[in-house]
């Protein structure tokens, strides 16, 4: 698969990166609270468009990776999600993780509480599993933000390892092949 699929949702339709997305992708990656638990800073347009890119080459290369989500009511974006392969310099001691997807997930905060990310992702759940060679998969997420370590377990990730970035905690999260379908995600 070449590019990412459509997938649609009661409330939202996931569908691939397109050059046109660079500025809702740019307001995504400077809003503060999206980047509170990710980058630790806004990023900047040529930084947005190279993830852009980034996302747009894991379909080409990998047969999956990330989705736009937009409401179907508005038009409006939601946010970024799915499964990618990120070679992080941090896990680089962790090779074990290194040939399983990661788990990604950010919303515009006008978007938070209102159980879009439990719909995207048992979407994006549901089409990986029909899609792609069953694997575990992981996910890293500071040990402050609650919600998302809810998320996150509901959907059957467990903690496995601490870690320390750049003065910054970080918990990498399990899932086994066959986790929770995310039903009982808030």
């Amino acid at each position: 698969m070449s590019s990412a699929p459509t997938l649609t949702t009661a409330r939202l339709v996931l569908r691939g990166h397109q050059p046109h997305d660079l500025d809702d992708c740019l307001a995504l990656w400077q809003d503060p609270a999206v980047i509170r638990y990710t980058t630790g800073r806004p990023l900047s347009r040529q930084d947005v468009w190279l993830r852009l890119l980034r996302h747009a080459g894991h379909w080409a290369l990998f047969g999956f990776g990330n989705w736009l989500a937009f409401e179907q009511r508005t038009g409006r974006l939601v946010g970024e999600l799915g499964l990618g392969r990120f070679k992080r310099d941090f896990l680089q001691d962790h090779p074990e993780l290194d040939p399983l997807p990661e788990a990604a997930w950010v919303l515009m905060s006008w978007a938070h509480g209102q159980g879009f990310a439990s719909e995207a992702l048992t979407a994006i759940f549901e089409w990986h599993g029909q899609h792609q060679p069953p694997l575990p998969s992981f996910c890293i997420i500071q040990p402050e933000n609650t919600p998302s370590l809810r998320l996150a377990s509901a959907f059957g990730y467990k903690p496995q390892i601490d870690l320390r970035q750049d003065d910054r905690e970080w918990r990498v999260l399990l899932r086994p092949v066959g986790g929770t379908a995310g039903s009982s995600a808030p």
